[in-house]
């Protein structure tokens, strides 16, 4: 063997375990569902994409690393999907395309997979991941998403959604409404919403910005930041009892008298916003707030 042979000989041995840590299988299972059935779907790494149509089959497409084996249990009512990963073994993450009914309940887990959901008409969402982010638009009955270091960006039109996560940023518009519910820790929250019901954001060290379109009779606003400002925007129409309090922040609102304490600091406002039929809480450690009324 000549020397040239010898080389690429080397470099095949070479580059044969890079080829098979990245090979990869190709996945398409279509599964039947019955209507308002349940979807699982667990992933560890890579991606997962959610589409809906109008069929009532459960499909899933795309690819798994090498050693990976994709575990299905289905019947007329449940199908669930879960990637095995090798242990002890270092794999490129599957990527997943994922097909689901209208009105299903779906559920998808992941560890560093980011999940992307998207014209779909679901009965019930529940999406999780650890250190991806998590991207929904279109409709569900109701829709819980939580991550740890990974943002949040809703754009579903639901009336109960409840966002959380601990170090990534919380984004909400498309006409969420009803009951809300968005907490994080270090991240901002931003939230563009129809007319609520009951209302609670909290945020450690992020800004709070919320925008509703109403508060329906009887309901009820919590606001709660640490170290990040806060800023509401609600119709005049609006009927609440507001009370807001900040220890070193200052506070602007188009309703009501700033109160402050002749000696120390903080500021409060007590204030009756239309007839008062609802109710307004907002508090701010070090962090301004503005409440604001459109007329």
């Amino acid at each position: 063997m000549n020397a040239s042979l010898r080389y690429l000989a080397a470099a095949a041995l070479l580059l044969a375990p890079l080829t098979q840590a990245f090979a990869q299988t190709a996945v398409n299972r279509i599964l039947p569902l019955a209507s308002g059935g349940r979807v699982e779907l667990s992933n560890v790494a890579g991606s997962v994409t959610v589409r809906g149509w109008d069929r009532n089959e459960v499909q899933l497409t795309g690819s798994l690393g090498d050693g990976q084996r994709l575990d299905v249990e289905s019947s007329a009512n449940r199908v669930a999907l879960k990637v095995v990963y090798p242990q002890g073994r270092s794999n490129r993450g599957a990527v997943l395309e994922l097909r689901v009914p209208r009105a299903a309940q779906l559920q998808t887990n992941t560890v560093s997979a980011g999940v992307d959901v998207a014209e779909v008409d679901l009965g019930r969402l529940q999406s999780s991941t650890v250190s991806g982010s998590i991207t929904a638009n279109g409709r569900a009955g109701e829709a819980e998403l939580t991550t740890v270091s990974g943002a949040i960006r809703s754009q579903l039109r639901t009336s109960r959604l409840e966002t959380t996560t601990v170090s990534g940023g919380i984004t909400v518009s498309g006409g969420s409404g009803g009951e809300v519910s968005a907490n994080t820790v270090s991240g901002g929250i931003s939230l563009d919403l129809a007319s609520v019901r009951r209302l609670s954001a909290e945020s450690v060290s992020g800004t709070l910005g919320v925008r509703s379109a109403g508060l329906q009779p009887g309901g009820r606003v919590s606001l709660e930041t640490v170290s990040g400002s806060v800023a509401l925007t609600l119709p005049a129409s609006t009927s609440a009892r507001l009370k807001v309090s900040s220890f070193s922040g200052g506070i602007r609102s188009d309703v009501g008298q700033v109160e402050r304490p002749r000696y120390g600091p903080g500021s409060s406002l007590d204030a009756r916003i239309g007839g008062g039929d609802g109710d307004i809480s907002i508090q701010s450690h070090s962090g301004s707030v503005r409440v604001s009324l459109n007329r």
